[in-house]
């Protein structure tokens, strides 16, 4: 049988908004307390936490102008600014709160780490992407995460898909969501970067920056049958037959094309099935 601890308090905010309220405490909830205030410079929004989305906002102070605040922002004990509290959900109600002018409702809660606001956040479809999970993994201090963050901002035509693919080993966003991505195949991926930047530089190929323009070619040079110069020499001849696929499997298919156009049939290469 669980414990649960509770207690009764009254709250008093700078704005002299008073909310009573109960807090409870059991091995699965850690909300220790709660209220309802005017006072919005109480909290905080980190700096990993997802971008504020305009029409979320919008609908939440539709909602608010007919029904009234229903429902409460999670914070959490700011580690980084004492006496302020970090908002892990419901960011955009604390703005359409401070918009309105109305009182905000929340909770408080301890030992909720990064790992569990995404188990909560990120599995519910809320429209989280890899971008937010990576500030996340910053926040941690991952060193692949700060790694991987790097090799964006070196190359932001490039969708974290493509990179976590090519840095990663393999097509590996759920565990990159779980923080638990690790950069496995760093010395590939920057080859396989390098080689693609030859074909937008010299043939002005406009699909080299794709995910599964990059996956289906990491999926080639993986082979170790690859030879750069040697495509580059094909390239010369046939640039316009490297063409936008849809899948990797199919850019694997299309690059072993240009690889083996006009080529003796000794010399011919398989890269895939």
């Amino acid at each position: 049988m669980k414990t649960v601890i509770k207690e009764q308090r009254t709250v008093n905010t700078n704005n002299t908004d008073v909310s009573q309220y109960e807090g409870e405490s059991t091995e699965q909830s850690k909300r220790v307390r709660s209220g309802c205030t005017k006072g919005y410079s109480k909290f905080i929004i980190p700096s990993h936490q997802r971008k504020h989305n305009d029409g979320n906002m919008k609908s939440i102070i539709a909602s608010i102008q007919k029904h009234g605040v229903i429902s409460s922002i999670a914070t959490r004990p700011s580690t980084d600014n004492p006496n302020k509290l970090e908002v892990w959900d419901g960011q955009h109600t604390l703005s359409a709160c401070r918009i309105l002018g109305v009182p905000v409702n929340y909770d408080v809660w301890i030992g909720i780490t990064n790992r569990a606001i995404i188990a909560i956040n990120g599995d519910t479809g809320k429209g989280w992407g890899l971008l937010d999970y990576l500030k996340y993994g910053i926040d941690d201090n991952l060193e692949d995460y700060k790694f991987i963050d790097k090799v964006y901002r070196d190359n932001r035509k490039i969708a974290p898909t493509g990179l976590l693919t090519l840095f990663g080993g393999g097509y590996s966003n759920k565990s990159f969501k779980q923080l638990k991505w690790r950069a496995l195949s760093k010395e590939h991926g920057f080859k396989v970067l390098l080689n693609a930047k030859d074909f937008a530089r010299l043939f002005n190929t406009k699909h080299w920056f794709h995910a599964r323009f990059l996956w289906g070619f990491s999926d080639v040079m993986k082979t170790g049958k690859y030879d750069h110069t040697r495509m580059l020499a094909q390239m010369e001849k046939c640039s316009g037959y490297l063409t936008k696929q849809g899948d990797p499997g199919e850019y694997a298919k299309n690059i072993e094309m240009v690889y083996n156009y006009n080529v003796n049939s000794k010399n011919k290469v398989q890269f895939v099935q």
